[in-house]
């Protein structure tokens, strides 16, 4: 389902199974533009896609089922890939990005599941950045200003990424969060890079700050404001 709230214009696409969400969102200001948001493989996102001129792209983190479309994406657009230098280092080697152990996301999964993802699964998968910052950055896009805030613990190159304006006509803020704050789902800090420890000194409470009417995006199930989500941050696995 994809979200509109007068002039904001989100595009929201999900994995198979999986349910990594990748989030197209429209310059308000020019709608040949657009941010992409954990790039995924998705057919039904070409219609979108193909009307774009470019698009800036950004990782809330490093995992496979965030980056896996980047290089498709890469195929069917004019694009930049900006993330930090952490988040850069990974995505070059498929180790580091777990694409190699992806088989292990899916144990818990029926068998016909299991199979629909080894079908378009990529087990060697790699990408390149095309700009990188150190840990924080933030820019303009459109009527937004968008601020990427480093927040680790799921992974170590784990990101928010935070848009927000006083523009009439269109959302004050919105946060995506990756696997930071998930809908419904515990956050998983045992995978390697992750660290329970900094999840709870520096990720949780940036999240518990935030005000309770804020839009989250989050990186898998639906959105919702931090009011309806921030259960999920408290169960830590």
């Amino acid at each position: 389902m994809h979200y509109t709230n007068q002039n904001t214009q989100i595009y929201v696409y999900a994995m198979p199974v999986l349910d990594s969400r990748m989030y197209i969102i429209i310059n308000d200001k020019n709608n040949k533009e657009a941010l992409i948001i954990d790039p995924l493989r998705d057919p039904e996102a070409l219609a979108v896609i193909r009307q774009l001129n470019y698009a800036t792209v950004l990782l809330t983190h490093s995992h496979y089922d965030h980056i896996s479309g980047v290089n498709w994406l890469r195929e069917q657009l004019n694009c930049t890939l900006l993330c930090s230098e952490i988040c850069a280092e990974h995505i070059k080697d498929s180790h580091k990005n777990l694409s190699a152990f992806s088989s292990a996301l899916i144990l818990d999964k029926t068998e016909e599941e299991q199979a629909q993802c080894m079908s378009f699964f990529d087990m060697d998968y790699t990408c390149q950045a095309d700009k990188t910052f150190d840990r924080e950055t933030s820019f303009t896009f459109g009527s937004y200003q968008v601020e990427i805030i480093h927040t680790p613990g799921h992974s170590e190159c784990s990101q928010c990424i935070r848009l927000f304006t006083d523009k009439k006509g269109l959302t004050p803020e919105l946060i995506f969060t990756g696997d930071s704050l998930v809908n419904g789902h515990d956050i998983i800090t045992r995978l390697p890079g992750g660290s329970k420890r900094d999840y709870r000194a520096v990720t949780k409470p940036y999240l518990d700050s935030l005000a309770p009417d804020t839009l989250i995006m989050p990186g898998h199930g639906e959105w919702g404001t931090k009011a309806m989500l921030s259960h999920s941050s408290d169960t830590i696995s």
